[in-house]
């Protein structure tokens, strides 16, 4: 499927609604005083909203079905119907382990548990690095990358802007070599986690709102 302008629409609806639903967040989160106070082990120099990831998920979830599921013929079919139903529905449960961490304050074995069962569901349908010849080992690859990331993201988020920037040149560059080989609808799906990092990104430095707790 060629790019069009279709494509565009989609990643600007994307980072509109990441722009809408931030300060929503940012709102909520004051209201309920989920703020991040300033400590040793963080570069805050103020009280600081959490779950601004709320509104990257909100952002990339509702434009992905209305913008991008339909335009892979899915419709309302069956989920999940495809790689990126995989994705999506993975990335939804790892960021729902996430937020039940950020209000249970689970131990790390418990969130560690979740993560590895939120991997576990992209390999069962298919889904794994082919870095080797041996199924198995790439099967422990991919589960092992996948919680990698997920913490180094979560890491990073001692520094308004850091973790929400670092997504927006990964993104960014993996939407392109996807869009280079083909892959547009994966290409596409990533340019609206782009678009909504982005907009999340700017507003933590003018405004402060964490990703996490």
């Amino acid at each position: 499927m060629p790019f069009s302008s279709f494509h565009l629409l989609a990643v600007a609806a994307s980072a509109v609604l990441a722009l809408a639903l931030t300060p929503v967040v940012q709102i909520v989160a004051r209201r309920y005083s989920l703020i991040a106070t300033p400590k040793t082990d963080r570069w805050h120099k103020k009280p600081t909203a959490m779950f601004g990831g709320v509104a990257i998920w909100l952002s990339v979830v509702v434009s992905y079905f209305v913008f991008v599921r339909p335009a892979t013929g899915l419709g309302r079919g069956h989920f999940p119907g495809s790689s990126l139903d995989v994705v999506i529905g993975a990335s939804t449960f790892l960021f729902l382990v996430g937020l039940a961490d950020d209000f249970l304050h689970t131990k790390p074995y418990q969130k560690l548990i979740g993560q590895v069962m939120g991997s576990a569901f992209v390999v069962y349908y298919g889904l794994t690095l082919p870095w080797t010849g041996y199924s198995a080992v790439n099967v422990a690859l991919t589960i092992f990358w996948l919680i990698g990331i997920t913490n180094a993201v979560n890491l990073l988020d001692n520094m308004d802007g850091l973790a929400s920037g670092i997504a927006v040149i990964a993104s960014g560059f993996l939407a392109l070599s996807f869009l280079t080989t083909g892959h547009v609808m994966a290409a596409l799906l990533l340019a609206n986690v782009r678009g909504c990092a982005t907009r999340l990104s700017r507003l933590q430095l003018q405004s402060g709102i964490d990703l996490y707790g």
